[in-house]
C-alpha cells in the first residue's frame, strides 16, 4: 500500500513538466553560438542582468504585437565568443517546430544594437526541412573591425502565425582591423508589430514572400573607432 503514493507523485510531477518541456522546445532558436541567457547545456551561466530564457525558441513578436525587443534580452554576456575574422562562424539552432521554413538573416552591431549591418541572408529556404539539427556557415569579413560585437538571427517563418524570431549572442572578433567599418544593408525587420512589414504565409509555390523587400533594404556603415 505504502509504494502507490510515491508512484503517483512522480506521475504527477512528470505531468506538470511535460508541458514546461514541449515549451521551451517549441519554434526554434539559435543554439549555438550561444545566446543571451541560454540554459542549454555547454552554455555559460547567466550574467547579472539576464534571467534563464527557457522559451528560447519562442518568437519575439507578431504582426500585431512586440512580445520582446530584439535579441529578446538588453544585457550582454559577460563571457563572449571569440569570432575570428575572415572566417566562416558555424551557427547551431535548437529545433522545434520550423513552420515550412522562411527568411533568415544574421547581422553585427558594434554599438549595442542601434545600428546593424547584415552579413548573410537567406530567402524562403531557410531552415527547409530541418528536423533535429540544423547549421549555417555564416561569414565573418576579414575587414571586421575588431573588439565586441552584438551577433544577432532574425527568421520569418512561412507558415503558421506571422511571427518574428530573433536571438543574439555576444563575440568577439579577432584577426580583423582595429577601427574602421563595415558597409551593408541593415536588416528587415517585419511581422513585429503593427508598424511594421506584412509578410504572408508563403509555404505553397507562387505565394508572395514579400522576397522583393530584401532587394529595398537600406544601406548602412558601421564605423567603429
Amino acid at each position: 500500500m505504502h509504494h502507490k503514493r510515491p508512484i503517483a507523485f512522480l506521475c504527477l510531477c512528470f505531468l506538470y513538466l511535460l508541458p514546461l518541456a514541449s515549451v521551451s522546445q517549441a519554434h526554434v532558436g539559435l543554439l549555438r553560438p550561444c545566446s543571451r541567457g541560454s540554459p542549454r547545456a555547454g552554455c555559460p551561466p547567466v550574467s547579472n542582468g539576464q534571467y534563464i530564457d527557457y522559451d528560447l525558441n519562442s518568437p519575439i513578436g507578431t504582426h500585431d504585437i512586440k512580445n520582446a525587443p530584439l535579441c529578446k534580452q538588453t544585457i550582454a554576456s559577460a563571457t563572449r565568443t571569440t569570432v575570428q575574422a575572415g572566417q566562416d562562424l558555424k551557427t547551431e539552432y535548437s529545433i522545434g517546430a520550423t513552420h515550412g521554413g522562411g527568411h533568415c538573416q544574421w547581422a553585427l552591431s558594434y554599438d549595442n544594437g542601434k545600428t546593424w549591418v547584415v552579413l548573410k541572408t537567406l530567402i524562403r529556404r531557410c531552415l527547409q526541412n530541418a528536423s533535429a539539427s540544423y547549421s549555417v556557415d555564416v561569414p565573418i569579413p576579414k575587414n571586421a573591425p575588431n573588439g565586441k560585437a552584438i551577433f544577432m538571427w532574425l527568421w520569418n517563418n512561412a507558415i503558421g502565425d506571422r511571427e518574428l524570431y530573433s536571438n543574439c549572442a555576444d563575440i568577439t572578433i579577432k584577426g580583423g582591423v582595429n577601427g574602421g567599418s563595415l558597409k551593408g544593408v541593415a536588416p528587415l525587420i517585419a511581422n513585429y508589430g503593427n508598424s511594421s512589414l506584412l509578410i504572408p504565409e508563403f509555404g505553397s509555390p507562387g505565394q508572395d514572400d514579400k522576397h522583393e523587400a530584401f532587394a529595398q533594404r537600406k544601406s548602412v556603415t558601421v564605423s567603429v573607432c
